[in-house]
């Protein structure tokens, strides 16, 4: 059995990966960590499955060194201060905060407003994104995977069939998320309340997933740019994300095969039928991602192609995709726990 700690386990993404963990044939949940409920009975802070007959404790190394995997589902700005103490104690991290998504330390210091403390151990992560094509050999003796966010997930899966052959633009992403994407600590002065009815785009100039959307594209084409526009919507789960470019004219069915070639042992991707309009209920509480795909004639020569994504933000955005990660790590079949 794989022994799991889980630092910053009382917010949304914590508990979705406890619950998840309570049903994995393969792990055990050694360890929760919280600075906020640490003393507190797990029992009385979670409505999980089954009770977990234990305390959270506090963030310590001591608290995690019978661990062989830490997730950190903590704000950004944690895993990089305990990463090289757990590292040192071969216990593995799989880090769903952003410390370890930007290759460039000066890049992540611009859109994150603080300094990067553990620049050292960024070559040594992996971007924890399976579908990737090759990607799983790396995860697979990652000492530390960077779990991708949950808008670059539904972004980069709806363009990465294509994105090499792209002739030079900036693609437009017009993204939707649940309001469980804010955290718990939501600030309704900022956005609204949970139980308010409610939608709206935010950060539009500054969101921090741009760069890392960008990066994740710019690896197979350079003359790539994006317009990323992110909403947020008082449904509580879900990302669904419609994604506008260029491409060069071919039949949507022929584009379609594409994908579903591409896709084929993706166990948890499907390419639904040409023209078909996916619902974020498709997903609900799965690790599966939705991906349809529209073209409008623009010319003899090109298409306006739409591409529509949908996940569960908390799962394949977050939690579901770190166990993915987890299995791969530890050569489980992937979708233990998932399916």
């Amino acid at each position: 059995m794989i022994s799991v700690g889980i630092v910053g386990a009382s917010g949304y993404t914590g508990e979705e990966l406890a619950t998840i963990l309570l049903g994995h044939p393969h792990a055990k949940i050694t360890a929760l960590t919280s600075r906020t409920h640490a003393g507190e009975k797990v029992n009385d802070v979670f409505s999980l499955p089954s009770d977990i007959n234990t305390t959270f404790l506090e963030p310590t190394t001591e608290n995690l060194k019978d661990c062989d995997v830490v997730f950190f589902a903590t704000p950004n700005g944690v895993a990089m201060k305990m990463a090289k103490e757990l590292l040192n104690n071969n216990i593995r991290i799989i880090d769903i905060s952003a410390d370890f998504r930007l290759d460039d330390y000066k890049i992540w210091e611009k859109w994150y407003k603080g300094e990067h403390c553990a620049k050292e151990l960024l070559k040594e992560s992996v971007y924890g994104l399976p579908e990737i094509p090759n990607q799983k050999d790396k995860i697979k003796t990652a000492k530390i995977i960077a779990n991708p966010g949950c808008y670059p997930t539904a972004a980069l899966l709806a363009l990465l069939p294509i994105c090499s052959s792209l002739e030079k633009q900036k693609i437009v992403i017009d993204a939707k998320s649940g309001i469980s994407g804010a955290g718990r600590n939501l600030d309704s002065k900022k956005l609204f309340s949970t139980d308010e009815e409610n939608f709206q785009a935010y950060a539009v100039r500054d969101h921090r997933h741009y760069p890392e959307i960008l990066q994740g594209l710019q690896k197979y084409n350079d003359n790539l740019d994006i317009l990323f526009v992110p909403h947020l919507s008082s449904m509580i789960r879900g990302i669904f994300s419609t994604t506008y470019l260029k491409y060069k004219y071919t039949s949507i069915e022929d584009l379609n095969n594409k994908y579903e070639e591409f896709y084929k042992d993706s166990h948890f991707i499907e390419v639904t039928d040409v023209n078909s309009f996916p619902k974020v209920s498709d997903v609900n509480k799965t690790n599966n991602c939705k991906i349809s795909l529209h073209a409008i004639q623009e010319s003899d020569d090109e298409i306006n192609l739409i591409v529509f994504s949908v996940i569960d933000n908390l799962v394949k955005g977050a939690s579901g995709q770190a166990i993915q990660n987890m299995n791969i790590m530890f050569n489980l079949d992937e979708t233990s726990g998932l399916i």
